[in-house]
């Protein structure tokens, strides 16, 4: 998964929010918080990513939780991204040197043979505000409002969200509910390309069509969370959504080879390459089960998630931690993911100039074949009774194509007080 990626699953309030609540009865947050004398608990941190010859990302954040007489909960979160590097532009390798149009159609940049190609100027800043309130209505329910609000230079993005918890069976069982409405503007440098348009020398006028295109999105999410025994508890989640509205990725593109495999020359480069299309809308269905056990002092947990969609996007992801608690408020947490996805039915690695151009395409290799893997641990301890704690973790991920393959490492530090 690329920051991009990441960047965009932050803005689905409603996950957050659910697994915020079921956290909680599962006990994800043991480390003591200390409060302010006003009452706010404050976390500060900052998570280094760095993703080998590409895209490198430094992210600060801060968040603020206040609970009140009433046992409402208010919490606040502000995160700043800043993003540098390079990023894949779709384009297949070539064993000839490649150069490309800018994607505000100012200027060009080249890819030498044998290498990915790659749009070296990637830059991009982003600031998000969230905000949730928890509300109790009785000793069994409560309800919990979301609200976000996130800007790139070309994407913003707006969401809010209500969920409610019902305690049943001696509060052993607790059922949710949630729904979300999100509204993104894409606004990309240079205008939105014409889907399937060719790409034109920089000195050539670009085949666009509007300035921003627009998105919406609706999400359900169902869940209950079982208490086993005193050490055991149990989540199941079954989350649905269906968007419309613009889809495609406006600086990804699709070769155009010959059918010995060899660039097409045409619109003064040295080879055809169309901007890529996607269906204008996407319904995703998904499963999540979770177990989090309590053994002897540790904290286990395991968890996996089946999602689909009417792409023929399928994926599988099953994560684990083991969290070992050591005298003098120390822990270690080993963390395991894996992950595995199954391509969209319209991705295609390149396309021949002898084949009729499909109605959807996408090179875009995070709707490719993948499979993907992160390894890594967090040290937790205690400063002057304020709670630190340091992530490291590598992710490597690969694929049928060169392009997928992507090696990172994720630096993250948190101070809590």
């Amino acid at each position: 998964m690329t920051v991009k990626q990441l960047q965009k699953a932050k803005s689905k309030n409603i996950r957050g929010l659910l697994s915020t609540a079921t956290g909680c009865l599962l006990g994800a947050s043991t480390v003591v918080q200390a409060q302010s004398e006003a009452g706010w608990e404050t976390d500060v941190a900052v998570l280094i990513y760095n993703e080998t010859d590409r895209v490198s990302a430094f992210e600060p954040a801060i968040s603020f939780k206040k609970t009140y007489d009433d046992d409402s909960v208010l919490g606040i979160k502000l995160v700043y991204d800043a993003l540098t590097g390079a990023s894949h532009n779709g384009a297949a390798v070539s064993d000839e040197v490649q150069t490309f149009t800018r994607p505000s159609g100012n200027g060009s940049y080249a890819t030498q043979s044998a290498d990915v190609p790659l749009d070296d100027t990637f830059r991009d800043s982003r600031g998000s505000a969230s905000m949730n309130y928890e509300q109790p209505l009785n000793r069994f329910d409560k309800v919990i409002y979301g609200g976000n609000v996130s800007a790139e230079h070309d994407f913003t993005s707006m969401s809010g969200s209500v969920s409610y918890l019902h305690d049943l069976n001696q509060r052993n069982t607790t059922l949710s509910a949630g729904i979300s409405f999100e509204y993104d503007q894409i606004t990309p440098e240079g205008g939105v390309p014409v889907a399937l348009s060719e790409m034109q020398v920089n000195t050539n006028p670009q085949v666009r069509a509007e300035d921003s295109e627009t998105r919406t999105m609706t999400e359900l999410l169902l869940g209950v969370t079982q208490v086993i025994d005193r050490n055991t508890l149990v989540q199941m989640n079954y989350g649905f959504s269906q968007s419309s509205g613009y889809h495609s990725d406006p600086y990804k593109i699709v070769s155009v080879l010959n059918a010995d495999g060899s660039l097409d020359a045409a619109n003064g480069l040295n080879g055809t390459y169309i901007y890529e299309n996607r269906p204008d809308s996407r319904t995703k269905q998904s499963l999540y089960v979770k177990a989090k056990r309590y053994m002897q002092g540790n904290i286990a947990d395991i968890s996996y998630r089946y999602m689909w969609d009417d792409w023929d996007v399928s994926s599988h992801t099953i994560d684990t931690h083991y969290r070992f608690n050591m005298e003098s408020n120390w822990y270690i947490e080993p963390h395991v993911r894996y992950y595995q996805q199954q391509a969209a039915e319209f991705y295609r690695y390149s396309l021949s100039n002898t084949e009729v151009v499909p109605e959807f395409v996408s090179a875009d290799y995070r709707l490719g074949d993948m499979t993907a893997i992160t390894v890594g641990a967090k040290l937790g301890f205690k400063v002057a009774g304020h709670a630190n704690s340091v992530r490291l973790e590598f992710y490597q991920q690969s694929g049928d194509e060169t392009p997928s393959e992507v090696d990172s490492l994720i630096l993250q530090y948190n101070y809590q007080f």
